[in-house]
């Protein structure tokens, strides 16, 4: 809102904000190399990273895989072995009496 007495200006001033030529860009492409030397390195971490990951979730897989294995062969041969061992406990005890003297 405009006061009551204030006047707008009569003249607008003729003069233009200066220019600054810049005719050497060296600085900005100076940045703009860095950058990009900066962001190509980073990519290499990162898929260098994203490599060491998968060997090692490889090696977890194989080991799982392993584990799995062995608790399957613990699985079958216990019951196999108690078994056999059952049948062949009472020989072994009557085989080590000895004969009672007379």
């Amino acid at each position: 809102m405009a006061q009551a007495g204030s006047t707008p200006p009569t003249e607008i001033p003729e003069a233009t904000p200066p220019r600054y030529p810049m005719t050497d860009y060296s600085f900005t492409l100076q940045a703009i190399m860095e950058l990009q030397r900066t962001v190509g390195g980073l990519t290499e971490a990162v898929n260098a990273l994203k490599n060491r990951t998968e060997k090692q979730a490889e090696i977890l897989d194989k080991i799982s895989h392993r584990i799995y294995a062995a608790s399957v062969v613990i699985a079958i041969a216990l019951p196999i072995l108690a078994f056999l061992v059952n049948l062949i406990a009472p020989t072994l005890l009557t085989a080590l009496h000895l004969p009672t003297p007379k």
